[in-house]
């Protein structure tokens, strides 16, 4: 078993175009917050979210991000340590719930 400290277990990117002007609050950073603190109530601070636009460097440090985007995958592309878990659509809670628990991390009891 691997020492608790401060670190997430489980890092879920988001890969999405940055927010256009007009978007007001409707952006997918926005959205990536809203996950993060729905999924801070039952996972404690064991999953951690972050927001990354496409074509960033981070976009770019990401080779299964990149090939799935060459390979004509709409987004938002979302990974979970790197991996990537999802292509186009809406965030689903229920595919990275279920990605989660093939990782051995389940809800808080």
């Amino acid at each position: 078993m691997s020492q608790h400290n401060s670190q997430s277990d489980a890092v879920v990117t988001v890969f999405a175009p940055p927010a256009s002007e007009c978007a007001g609050t409707n952006t997918w950073e926005n959205a990536v917050l809203a996950f993060e603190h729905r999924f801070a109530k039952r996972y404690g601070n064991r999953v951690r979210f972050k927001a990354a636009p496409l074509f960033s460097p981070e976009f770019f440090q990401n080779p299964a991000v990149t090939e799935a985007v060459q390979q004509g995958a709409e987004a938002p592309i979302i990974t979970l340590n790197g991996r990537v878990i999802q292509r186009g659509g809406k965030l689903s809670e229920r595919i990275i719930r279920e990605e989660l628990e093939k990782l051995g991390i389940l809800p808080n009891a």
